[in-house]
């Protein structure tokens, strides 16, 4: 039948309730039933993080390695990263980003700087840091667009193996260069290979933790299989989408998911998604690294030196740093900043950590 309520006042804090209940027919429960009700007042739950409040505290030491051009910009990182010399040596196209992207990590997973260099010609720069490093591999991440026969001939008189880490497309190039890397990985981000911001962002931190970074072709209704068959040869029991699903489609997500847990990190613009990057992958670092959202090499290079140092490097804006990577870099327990750039990159406004205006 209808049940027929009593209503009663409750007072804060516990209340003794006295519950019986009898049915239509007349049959009659167990009586005089017990409840104790507490009313004490609960906080409302949280809303969802937003990014943490404006430090206050000591400013960190703020330096910078820079160069007259972005290669010369990683000459300086690797010679910061290996002061010695380095058994392996990895070299991309320097004025074309996608081959790079998924090579950072796994130069990190050898022990190797990244070398950017001209796709027609070894600048000399180059060829002296890598006769100054004295590797007995080189690893040439593209084809013959981005790194030429003519350059790949002068390498091979610079190491005894050389080997051209190549494919079809930039997909397939960063399948060859993940499965050359990474005979296993716990751990794996996948990015969109249209455009290099989140992928860049996904680089430093899977080289701080070894995990790899394979290149998709977002807007597709689904994964492909080649890439589904790498992730299943790697054993990955995580996996970490970067970018929102306007880049890397649901669909996508969707199948990823048949494989192993997913998180999706992503933001409303590139540098909120590096903030998150981060944010997800370190709780603490004495030291930061900052890098121009706007172009590629130079946090690209600096993927390396950042992922051997298991430090966070954020993108941030040209003349400013976003107030949440101010925060974030307080929240780390950050001693120390290093921009990679020149001041074109990343103007003295950056080096002061000013602020980004928000509007």
């Amino acid at each position: 039948g209808t049940w027929s309520v009593t209503a009663a006042t409750l007072t804060g804090g516990t209340n003794t309730v006295v519950v019986s209940v009898t049915d239509a027919a007349g049959n009659t429960g167990t009586a005089n039933q017990t409840l104790t009700i507490d009313t004490t007042p609960i906080a409302p739950p949280p809303g969802p993080p937003g990014p943490p409040s404006p430090p206050v505290g000591t400013t960190p030491e703020v330096d910078r390695l820079t160069g007259r051009d972005r290669y010369e910009v990683a000459v300086n990182i690797s010679r910061k990263a290996f002061p010695g010399t380095a058994s392996v040596v990895y070299i991309a196209n320097g004025s074309s980003y996608p081959d790079g992207l998924s090579a950072a990590p796994g130069t990190v997973e050898e022990g190797a700087p990244m070398l950017l260099n001209a796709p027609s010609v070894l600048l000399p720069a180059v060829k002296a840091e890598i006769k100054r490093l004295k590797p007995e591999r080189i690893m040439v991440v593209g084809g013959t667009d981005a790194v030429t026969p003519t350059v790949f001939a002068q390498l091979q008189n610079l190491a005894k193996v050389v080997v051209r880490l190549d494919g079809a497309d930039r997909y397939v190039t960063s399948r060859a260069v993940v499965d050359h890397a990474f005979h296993s990985a716990s751990v794996a981000y996948v990015v969109t290979g249209q455009g290099f911001p989140d992928a860049l962002a996904a680089s430093q931190a899977a080289s701080a933790i070894g995990a790899p970074v394979i290149l998709v072709k977002g807007t597709s209704p689904t994964l492909d299989k080649s890439t589904r068959d790498l992730l299943v040869s790697l054993g990955v029991t995580k996996i970490k989408i970067v970018g929102g699903q306007s880049v890397v489609s649901p669909g996508i997500e969707k199948a990823l998911r048949a494989i192993a847990p997913v998180t999706r990190l992503g933001g409303a613009d590139r540098f909120i998604t590096s903030d998150k990057v981060n944010s997800d992958a370190f709780t603490a670092s004495a030291h930061v690294y900052l890098a121009s959202g706007f172009d590629f090499p130079d946090g690209l290079a600096g993927a390396t030196l950042a992922g051997k140092e298991s430090a966070p490097l954020f993108l941030v804006k040209t003349t400013c740093v976003p107030s949440f990577v101010i925060a974030r870099i307080a929240s780390l327990g950050a001693t120390r900043v290093t921009l990679l750039g020149g001041p074109t990159a990343l103007t003295p406004a950056v080096e002061k950590l000013t602020p980004c205006k928000t509007t």
